[in-house]
C-alpha cells in the first residue's frame, strides 16, 4: 500500500501537510458520515493506518527505506527479466534444419541460388536444371508491373 497516494501528499510532506491531508479525508470517509457503506469504511481504515505510519518520523522513516527496497527489488527484476527475454530469442536455433524440413515441404530451396537437388537458379528465378521454379519469386510480376521488360 502506497500511504502517501492514500492520503495524497507527496513523499517530501511534512507533518503538518500530513495532518491537513489525513483531517481532510477522515472526514470524508468517516463511517459515522457514511453509514452502510463498506467502501468507505475500508478507506477510513487504509487512511487511519497511513496516518499512523506517516505521522510517526521513525515509523516513516521505515516505511520509505522498505518502499525504496521494494522499488529497487522490482526494478532489477524488471531489468533481469528483460536480459533474460532478450537472450532467449533463439541464438541456440538451428535455421538450418529448419531450411530442410522447408525444402522438403515446399519443393524447392529457400536459400538464393540452389534449389532442393542442388541446381542453381538463373537471375530472374529462372531455373537451370530443370526442376520446379520458385513460386514465392515475384520478380516476373514486379517487372511486368515497373514495366522492366
Amino acid at each position: 500500500m502506497d500511504y502517501y497516494n492514500i492520503l495524497g501528499v507527496p513523499k517530501e510532506a511534512d507533518e503538518e501537510q500530513i495532518k491537513q491531508a489525513y483531517r481532510r479525508k477522515a472526514k470524508k470517509y468517516h463511517p459515522d458520515l457514511n453509514p452502510d457503506n463498506p467502501e468507505a469504511e475500508a478507506k477510513f481504515k487504509d487512511i487511519v493506518e497511513a496516518y499512523e505510519i506517516l505521522s510517526n518520523a521513525e515509523r516513516r522513516k521505515e516505511y520509505d527505506l522498505k518502499q525504496e527496497k521494494e522499488s529497487n527489488r522490482d526494478r532489477t527484476t524488471y531489468q533481469n527479466s528483460a536480459k533474460d527475454r532478450d537472450n532467449d530469442f533463439a541464438p541456440h536455433m538451428d535455421f538450418g534444419a529448419f531450411t530442410k524440413d522447408m525444402e522438403k515441404y515446399f519443393g524447392f530451396s529457400f536459400t538464393a541460388g540452389a534449389s532442393p537437388q542442388g541446381q542453381a537458379y538463373a537471375q530472374g528465378g529462372q531455373n537451370v536444371g530443370g526442376s520446379k521454379k520458385n513460386p514465392l519469386d515475384v520478380t516476373d510480376m514486379f517487372e511486368a508491373f515497373m514495366k522492366i521488360k
